[in-house]
């Protein structure tokens, strides 16, 4: 047997015309069909302030969010350390749950910072 998943038949698939498909081209007789029209390009003095005006219109940086107030850290500060003395069944001592927490939080700000 066989160990590959058997897929349903595909179905024969329409290709739809494209409307940019010169529709205009089989409504005219033969004699009328004309040349392709020229690609107009840009003079070679463009380029370079096309190139000039992509690279001052591009996207800037969004800078650093700003740091928290006193209090907003505090706040922090405080419910980390109390997460860490609630896992711990309130046994710590509670000043080393604030350190650890003061730490915890002063790298998660710095890692925001940069």
């Amino acid at each position: 047997m066989s160990s590959k998943r058997k897929t349903p038949a595909r179905t024969k698939t329409t290709k739809v015309p494209s409307p940019l498909a010169a529709p205009a081209a089989a409504t005219r007789p033969a004699s009328a069909v004309s040349a392709p029209a020229a690609v107009e390009r840009p003079s070679p003095a463009v380029e370079p302030l096309a190139a000039e005006r992509a690279r001052v219109e591009a996207p800037k940086a969004a800078p650093p969010p700003p740091r928290p107030s006193r209090e907003e850290r505090h706040r922090q500060i405080a419910k980390v350390a109390y997460g860490y003395a609630e896992r711990a069944g309130f046994r710590n001592n509670p000043v080393d749950d604030w350190l650890n927490a003061e730490r915890e939080v002063d790298a998660r700000l710095e890692r925001l910072a940069s």
